[in-house]
């Protein structure tokens, strides 16, 4: 446990860091160390960006049950995003950008998928400490989350965008040293079966099968790539053509293991039963992961960030979500601990907590169309406050209930299922931010509006649809 909490936090502190600052680093212009994008364009793109994230979940996944087994997935994941963040740091212009971005998007979906299949294991379903220990977990993440943002945004404020990137660097590679000091204790700690589950393939498949996978996979990249590069494939574009992949690869997934011969019929029933939180999951991320598109335009260009004669840095304000999440992730970890059986089930929390979640939204109608610096500091931290508290409903226990709705030879690839619910719900995000246009009060009013409404809508169904399948 301590060993997969530690280097899940480093992640997260290099993502979180590096992630605080790129939609700035896409629409500052060039005189100022951005790439000197169109804010619209630099929110759909960051919404592509995050998707492919957590796509290449999928690609974690099946690498983890197919070739090299859980453990090392995770290791090959740290890697590359060591590499990904000093490529972006060292590498100017569009091309570096891709290069360390892609790199990056590869290595957290590496990690994301092999991580919780670890922190899976570590107990059994049944367990009441199941839900606690999740929670935990997530609070390292939010560790991470929260101090990352405020050393990137200050040296990308106080020096370059570059700078910032490069710290990113150096954090995620003291991860890797961390987990690598860690990792034989770790393995020599556990159970021999639960040693093989983790460090080798569940599922493996033969080489040639590997290689034309990979290649498909590879070809397919590039020939978006190309796509986009000739103009082809507008780049605005590119968050809902990732919208359409991921629902498509999630859709693929959940009917190919519901149709598998090795899924019993009672874990077909716990697969049905997954539904409803996966839309919920779905809709939570398309809110939450406005913060990095949306929200980021909004607290540079309409929040009031002075306190006497110093500017809070925009990126700053995206700790404020994770520094609630370290807040109160300890407090209700022990009150589901204490409630034991008589908690809600997992479907009721996180339809609550997708409700929440667009009344959040909601808190910043009064201030829109107004001018620059026109919203008060703490109505943002209020709208933050209230989505967090959501947040809590829905991420951890989302976690926990799909691998509690894992079929046993699927762990890892279900596992990446879940991931693709925040694949979707960034893509959402990203196309949705086209709509954002705050320049105009009406449209902003709008905005917020469908937005807020459409997830309390959502959540109240999915907790009613949840209610009618037990």
């Amino acid at each position: 446990m301590p060993a997969t909490v530690s280097i899940e936090m480093w992640e997260r502190f290099s993502f979180y860091g590096m992630q605080a600052i790129l939609a700035y680093y896409l629409y500052y212009a060039t005189t100022d160390g951005g790439l000197g994008l169109e804010r619209a364009q630099a929110t759909t793109l960051l919404g592509a960006y995050g998707a492919s994230v957590y796509l290449c979940t999928l690609a974690g996944g099946w690498i983890g049950d197919r070739l090299i087994g859980t453990e090392r997935t995770l290791l090959t994941g740290c890697i590359a995003l060591m590499v990904g963040h000093l490529s972006l740091s060292t590498l100017s212009g569009g091309a570096g950008a891709t290069f360390g971005l892609a790199l990056i998007a590869i290595g957290s979906g590496f990690v994301k998928t092999a991580a919780i299949t670890i922190l899976g294991h570590a107990y059994p379903t049944d367990d009441p400490r199941r839900d606690a220990g999740f929670q935990l977990f997530y609070l390292g993440i939010n560790i991470g989350a929260v101090l990352g943002p405020l050393l990137t945004g200050w040296l990308s404020t106080k020096y370059t965008f570059h700078t910032g990137f490069l710290a990113a660097a150096g954090l995620m590679g003291i991860g890797l040293i961390t987990y690598l000091a860690l990792r034989r204790r770790y393995l020599t700690a556990l159970s021999s079966d639960t040693a093989t589950a983790l460090t080798a393939p569940t599922n493996p498949i033969s080489f040639g099968r590997a290689a034309i996978t990979i290649s498909i996979v590879i070809a397919g990249i590039v020939g978006l790539g190309v796509l986009v590069r000739v103009g082809t494939i507008p780049l605005a574009s590119l968050a809902t053509i990732l919208l359409v992949l991921t629902l498509s690869a999630a859709v693929v997934l959940y009917v190919s293991m519901f149709r598998s011969r090795q899924v019993t019929a009672a874990e077909r029933r716990q697969l049905l039963r997954y539904i409803p939180i996966f839309v919920a999951s779905c809709t939570f991320w398309s809110i939450l992961n406005q913060t990095y598109g949306v929200f980021a335009v909004y607290s540079d260009i309409r929040l009031d960030r002075t306190i006497g004669t110093f500017t809070i840095p925009a990126a700053w304000t995206q700790s404020l979500n994770p520094l609630y999440i370290l807040a109160l992730s300890v407090p209700i970890a022990w009150a589901w601990a204490k409630i034991g059986d008589r908690a809600p089930s997992a479907p009721v929390k996180m339809g609550c907590g997708v409700m929440l979640t667009g009344a959040g939204m909601l808190v910043l109608l009064p201030f829109t169309g107004g001018g620059e610096s026109s919203t008060p500091f703490l109505a943002l931290a209020l709208c933050v406050l209230i989505v967090s508290l959501g947040e809590l409903l829905v991420g951890p226990v989302g976690m926990s209930a799909t691998t509690a709705h894992a079929p046993g030879t699927y762990r890892t690839r279900f596992s990446a299922l879940y991931f693709l619910t925040m694949a979707i719900g960034t893509s959402t995000a990203g196309t949705l931010s086209g709509f954002y246009h705050p320049e105009s009060g009406s449209a902003e009013f709008t905005y917020f509006v469908c937005c807020g409404l459409a997830a309390v809508i959502i959540g109240a169904g999915t907790t009613a649809i949840s209610a009618r399948m037990k």
